[in-house]
């Protein structure tokens, strides 16, 4: 391991629960560099050495490489991104190029934090989510390798934690050249690098099947096994080997072992049940065998300098939204009454298009014409009407048509409110495309707002479409 000192960094080898320190002067990735001959003989003569140990429990543990020659992260679990897809409301499938080549990015060297260092949430970012990984961690460098060779090139093996703020990675994937924003805030390495004799064993049918475990606050998010890669380190190193050197010290993550990260938990069935995203003084715990534990505290950042946008010329400006039909009143936002009994409610533009529904009370009863596509507006009518459906409770919705424009909000209406429609309107519902973005507004636009009211100051404000877009990973129109 790499551990801080007075001195500086300075790298030990662990015995007996206390570290045995290699000689000053030396990093880890120097070690790594001489073989795995070569990082034996300094473990070996540094537990042989008179030096003076250290309790490894009051040692501050750096990452094993503070700062690696490169980071590859890779995505060897596909049920890992089964699962994100689903949760964002796309289908489990996954194209071909998935079982085809191995997917890896490049990250941050710089960003490389210890197992018990706190982590700044990335600036911006209000859905801030860690990633349980291990990570392989080469020897002797190599170019062109096999999957054999690349397996004999792994000097040790560490966890690896991937941090990620899944707002700014959404919101950059219509960019669609790689990770960016979203994924360098940090990485955790740490606590320990383990060697591959140690792991010995742990394996099964050539793969290292190891126990790991996430928790948050002492719940447990996510458990699992690292013997479910879809992908070996093998493959992946073999594949990222192809015309490049590889060095002494690069890092290769697994990717997130099934479960164990917050977003796979997203459930477009069961909003209720998502634990929510990682806030200011939240603990993350992550436990895999053989490899220790890593333990660290969330903490807030300052809000990144804004961007003026760039000019788009290929936008199309938008369509001016006028309702040219008559009118003995004026079309202002709010409640309106219309006649005995009869009331409108409209936007300032009258509500063209969208955001127009009517009431009509009775004796001890009200008519609902309408909702709306809007959940807020929704939200906001019907607080306007309660005036009057105080007095004569809502029973009866009438819906007029079949499309989102007036039927979206009728999940905020209560369950004493019959829903009454034409048969025509009834016969065009497609209730599976309905109920697809039904679901997908739901968990989007209700758990954002309910963010914003528990903490404004770290949640940006977005209107729904901007959320649907970044939760669908495409723009919508």
């Amino acid at each position: 391991m790499t551990y801080a000192t007075d001195a500086g960094d300075r790298v030990g080898v662990i015995g007996e629960d206390r570290i045995h320190p290699v000689a000053q002067g030396v990093s880890l990735v120097e070690l790594i560099g001489r073989g795995a001959g070569g990082l034996r003989a300094a473990g070996e003569a540094a537990l042989a050495s008179a030096a003076r140990t250290v309790p490894l429990a009051e040692a501050r543990l750096r990452a094993p490489t503070p700062r690696p020659p490169s980071v590859r992260d890779c995505l060897c679990f596909l049920d890992h991104m089964r699962n994100c897809r689903q949760a964002t409301g796309s289908p489990r499938t996954l194209e071909d190029a998935w079982y085809q080549i191995p997917a890896f990015y490049f990250a941050c060297p710089s960003t490389i934090v210890g197992p018990h260092d706190d982590v700044a949430i990335s600036p911006g970012s209000a859905w801030f989510d860690f990633e349980l990984e291990i990570a392989a961690v080469i020897g002797p460098g190599g170019r062109d390798l096999t999957p054999e060779q690349a397996e004999e090139h792994i000097i040790g093996y560490t966890i690896y934690n991937d941090w990620s703020a899944r707002d700014l990675q959404l919101r950059e994937t219509p960019l669609a050249i790689g990770q960016a924003k979203g994924k360098d805030g940090a990485a955790t390495l740490g606590p320990f690098l383990v060697t591959p004799d140690e792991l010995e064993p742990h394996r099964r049918d050539g793969r290292l099947a190891l126990r790991v475990e996430a928790k948050v606050n002492g719940r447990t998010i996510g458990s699992g096994r690292t013997d479910a890669m879809d992908w070996s380190f093998g493959d992946v190193i073999s594949y990222a080997s192809r015309g490049v050197d590889l060095l002494p010290g690069d890092v290769f993550g697994s990717g997130t072992v099934p479960g164990c990260c917050l977003i796979e938990h997203l459930s477009l069935t069961d909003p209720a049940a998502f634990p929510g995203w990682l806030r200011n003084g939240d603990v993350v715990e992550l436990t895999v065998e053989g490899l220790g534990r890593t333990r660290q505290t969330v903490r807030a950042s300052d809000a990144p300098y804004p961007l003026t946008p760039r000019h788009n010329p290929d936008r199309r400006p938008p369509r001016p939204r006028v309702n040219h039909a008559p009118s003995k009143l004026p079309y202002t936002r709010g409640l309106h009454e219309v006649g005995t009994g009869v009331w409108a409610w409209l936007l300032p533009d009258g509500g063209y298009g969208r955001s127009n529904a009517g009431l009509v009370a009775g004796e001890g009863a009200s008519l609902l014409v309408d909702t709306l596509f809007d959940l807020p507006l929704t939200a906001e009518m019907l607080g306007a009407m309660r005036a009057i459906t105080d007095r004569h409770p809502l029973t009866r919705a009438v819906i007029t048509h079949a499309n989102g424009d007036h039927t979206h909000g009728n999940q905020s209406l209560g369950d004493q409110v019959q829903i009454i429609a034409a048969f025509e309107a009834a016969e065009t519902v497609d209730l599976g495309e309905y109920a697809t973005w039904l679901d997908a507004e739901r968990i989007v636009v209700n758990i954002h707002r309910r963010y914003r009211e528990r903490d404004p100051s770290n949640t940006p404000e977005l209107d729904q479409m901007t959320l649907m877009a970044m939760m669908a990973e495409r723009e919508l129109s």
